[in-house]
């Protein structure tokens, strides 16, 4: 057998499994809402197996995060909505690796949207990938 169809190492460690796609994070925080929190736990209560062990690693070392007290300002758990230059709306998320959904809006903390729009107030305009948008509502 040719050796392009061979393991050059058999001896390398398994990489870590990546159940749902998204490993605990290891060099930030595992920040996770407090709704991301229960989402998991009720989660938990029926889970079995891999997807089990997959959200008890997450919950194992999550740092539950509340809104911030200054609830004018975008940070971690708030849902912003911008509006670009033609009228659209789009409403984004800002949340932990385990709760992060792009196609929902869900994005984690650490995207170049969510850093863009750290801090950000109603009124202000910020750069994202897809272009300059005002910030015309945050909620938490």
């Amino acid at each position: 057998m040719s050796k392009a169809f061979t393991k050059e190492d058999d001896d390398a460690p398994a990489p870590p499994p990546r159940r749902r796609g998204v490993p605990v994070p290891t060099e930030v925080p595992n920040y996770l809402t407090a709704a991301g929190e229960r989402v998991l736990r009720a989660e938990l209560a029926t889970a079995e197996g891999d997807r089990a062990l997959e959200i008890a690693e997450h919950l194992g070392t999550a740092i539950v995060m509340e809104p911030p007290a200054d609830r004018s300002r975008v940070g971690f758990g708030a849902k912003v909505t911008v509006e670009d230059e033609a009228g659209k709306r789009t409403t984004y998320r800002i949340v932990g690796a385990v709760e992060a959904d792009p196609k929902a809006g869900a994005v984690y903390f650490q995207t170049p949207i969510a850093e863009e729009l750290h801090d950000a107030q109603v009124g202000d305009s910020v750069t994202l990938p897809r272009g300059d948008v005002e910030v015309v509502a945050i909620e938490y």
